[in-house]
């Protein structure tokens, strides 16, 4: 007997009345889609006991029913739990005026992240316990996971200083050696994930996820770009300030001006404007900007002016514009680097009759000459807030960023509310268990097999968004396509149609040297040479300090340069110095713009999408329908990792319909297993490194095989002549030279 069990209430129900359920792993015209599981809709009496439970319905109140709440529930056939999940009320129909059926929908495994995590930004998480002191011991202490480490490190990124060794716009120099605050804060992606998920009120299990160490997503970091050129701290805003000139002035010399925080418009919040010296203080060594307003009055005059603001009393900063005539209003600004207790002032010099730089006017309201500090910026010491500097992005959109670069699929657990599992399909497919249902077909209802090819589209792209660096501009207006796609064209398939293109949030984090250097780092620069106003979010393996690259240094809390042998080195590769089994963060192979040994062969298509492609796309690829004979214990027992052996193939069920009402028959929508059935039928298993050519299929020198065309292209490698050998041998695509911003 079916029973309904809603918020801990047995519904009675029509024993006569279909519940057809449709349990679905995914649709696979959808292949983002997450797993679902619903019913038909079907009514229930409107009994004493149900009314109760979802509100009284009669003529005098027809809305008595809540159509807006979902009510928890779970489905038994007898004594066997059947599915869990919640009900939601489709429509209400009066009867006999005093009673009503009710409509009702059952879900059940429904992953509703979307809903659940809402349209919440990175910066909107609660990342408090991780917010930390910008010092050199948590910061280096991160690259081995100490301290902060490993949720959050840090590297090394040009965020618009065009560093150039060539040129003289070097990075650092053991006389100025880089600021802590230069370097950019690393967030490990399962970090961000943890706290998106536990944020929405889900838990989750994943081996893939939880993996540590090197080439696993443990290792995976997303930077914090943000626009801003250093981190983001708690209290940075205490470095604001704004003072004004509260009266005219005139002077024969360079005078400091008056200009005071409680002026009209005045700001310190951190007390570092002084109104005796009319001095700002440093509070700490960072990046500053200046803005300066000011208003001035000359007549026909020149050179009787001057505007300026200077560091420490003697160091001039940058002067005014000043000319001819009344000038109100003028703005000027400059970006300085300060160490802690500088101090900044603003002289001014206003020569004969007339001349006067202009304070408050009773003509035009508020002052007229002014200096706003903007800090927020340091190199050093303060608490940098974590939250702040996520990228600007939704929550939902990183984990379905996440999901389209390792094609995860999201399993609810039966037996925990809010649970899933989560997993790459190739691994979760892999996992399940091996069951026969041969001797279970109904030979009564029809048998269809049919081709996939309703299933396919002419052609697939998989890609990231377009970086706004000038590298990933370059390959875009070069080539028309982003750095790192993959396309699957399928020409010869004359019913294939349409586009399909499976496009993450992320930009490609692409890795060039540092000219004259041989330090790879991400240039986050624009074409002119200047930094990335606001970069697109990013994803990089972390390798851990590598010593490979030279020495550079660093300076310490106190300002003092250390000298590093040791780099922490981030790139779309999984290893520092990537190989032929390497794995890569970019859908499609691609030329580096640095010297790598051998471009790996495991991108993101061909790691975790090429297996269901090759379901998909293989002339083995078919779909069958049947019906089956499953009592209730075998529909709970099921998963759809499992291989059901039917008709002498293996098959993955991919949708089951059934009426809960009736014991047994199961209609079965199911896909033929052909994970024994490679990407392509030749392997590139190692790398000739002398001789720079790939043998396949796990070949030697003695005994070679050097694969065909079509597989050499098909992985992204280079098929080229070879003189020697006097055949034709795959080849790693060699380094590129990269274009200058």
């Amino acid at each position: 007997m079916l029973r309904l069990n809603v918020s801990n209430v047995d519904l009675d129900l029509y024993q006569d009345e279909a519940v057809n359920l449709t349990i679905q792993f995914s649709d696979l015209e959808n292949i983002n889609s997450a797993v679902g599981s619903f019913s038909q809709t079907f009514r229930v009496p409107g009994t004493p006991k149900n009314l109760d439970l979802f509100g009284a319905v009669n003529l005098s109140d027809p809305a008595g029913v809540n159509l807006k709440t979902k009510k928890d529930a779970e489905l038994f056939s007898g004594s066997v739990s059947i599915l869990t999940g919640y009900v939601q009320v489709k429509a209400v129909y009066l009867q006999k005026k005093e009673y009503a059926d009710i409509e009702l929908v059952f879900f059940a495994g429904a992953v509703d992240l979307k809903t659940a995590i809402g349209d919440g930004m990175l910066t909107d998480l609660d990342c408090s316990a991780e917010d930390h002191d910008l010092t050199y011991n948590l910061i280096t202490g991160s690259w081995s996971g100490v301290g902060i480490g490993p949720e959050i490190t840090y590297g090394l990124i040009d965020k618009g200083n065009n560093w150039n060794f060539d040129a003289g716009e070097v990075p650092w120099t053991a006389s100025n050696g880089l600021y802590l605050g230069q370097l950019t804060p690393m967030f490990q992606a399962k970090y961000v994930l943890d706290k998106i998920m536990s944020t929405a009120g889900y838990t989750f299990d994943s081996t893939f996820l939880n993996q540590t160490g090197l080439q696993t997503f443990g290792n995976i970091y997303l930077p914090g770009l943000n626009g801003a050129t250093t981190p983001l701290t708690t209290d940075a805003d205490q470095s604001n300030a704004r003072a004004g000139l509260d009266a005219d002035f005139t002077g024969s010399s360079l005078t400091t001006l008056d200009l005071v925080d409680n002026a009209t418009g005045g700001i310190d919040d951190g007390s570092n404007w002084n109104n005796t010296t009319h001095k700002y203080t440093a509070p700490f060594t960072g990046k500053f900007a200046l803005r300066l307003t000011y208003s001035y009055d000359q007549g026909g005059l020149t050179n009787n002016v001057a505007i300026q603001v200077y560091k420490n009393g003697s160091t001039l900063l940058f002067s005014a514009d000043t000319g001819p005539g009344t000038a109100q209003n003028r703005l000027k600004t400059q970006l300085v680097d300060l160490e802690e207790n500088d101090t900044i002032e603003v002289k001014g010099r206003a020569i004969s009759g007339g001349v006067v730089i202009k304070g408050n006017d009773s003509t035009i309201s508020g002052i007229r000459t002014s200096l706003e500090i903007i800090g927020g910026f340091p190199f050093s010491g303060f608490e940098v807030d974590v939250a702040r500097n996520m990228p600007e992005l939704k929550q939902i959109d990183f984990v379905t960023g996440l999901q389209k670069m390792f094609n995860l699929v999201f399993i609810p657990d039966k037996n925990r509310e809010k649970h899933l599992l989560i997993e790459p399909y190739t691994d979760y497919i892999a996992s399940g268990t091996d069951k026969s249902w041969t001797d279970l077909i109904d030979y009564d209802h029809d048998i269809v097999i049919k081709p996939t090819t309703d299933l396919q589209s002419k052609r697939y792209e998989w890609t990231h968004k377009a970086g706004g660096d000038f590298l990933s501009q370059s390959v875009d207006s070069s080539l028309d396509r982003v750095y790192g796609n993959y396309r699957v064209n399928d020409a010869e398939n004359d019913f294939a149609t349409g586009d399909k293109k499976i496009q993450t949030p992320f930009a490609p984090y692409i890795t060039s040297l540092i000219p004259g250097s041989e330090f790879p780092i991400h240039r986050s620069l624009k074409q002119d040479g200047t930094g990335v106003d606001n970069p697109l979010p990013m994803l990089a393996y972390y390798h851990g300090l590598v010593n490979e690259f030279g020495t550079w240094y660093l300076r310490n809390d106190t300002g003092v340069e250390q000298t590093l042998t040791t780099f922490p080195s981030f790139s779309n590769y999984s290893n520092k110095l990537p190989e032929l089994t390497s794995l890569d963060l970019n859908f499609g192979m691609e030329t580096p713009f640095l010297t790598v040994e051998c471009t790996p062969r495991d991108t993101l298509f061909i790691k975790y999408w090429s297996q269901y492609v090759t379901e998909l796309y293989s002339e083995e690829a078919r779909i069958m329908s049947l019906h089956v004979r499953l009592d209730r214990v075998e529909l709970a027992d099921f998963e759809f990792s499992d291989k059901i052996w039917m008709r002498g193939a293996r098959w993955r069920v991919i949708k089951m319909t059934y009426d809960a009402n009736v014991e047994g028959l199961v209609k079965v929508d199911c896909i033929k297993v052909l994970s024994d059935i490679a990407f392509c039928e030749d392997i590139p298993t190692s790398l000739r490194v002398s001789d720079n050519y790939l043998l396949f299929n796990g070949s030697n020198i003695a005994n070679p095989d050097y694969g065909s065309q079509k597989c050499c292209e098909a992985y992204g490698f280079l098929y080229e002549p070879d003189k020697v050998l006097g055949t034709f041998v795959c080849r790693p695509r060699l380094v590129t030279s990269q274009p200058t911003p």
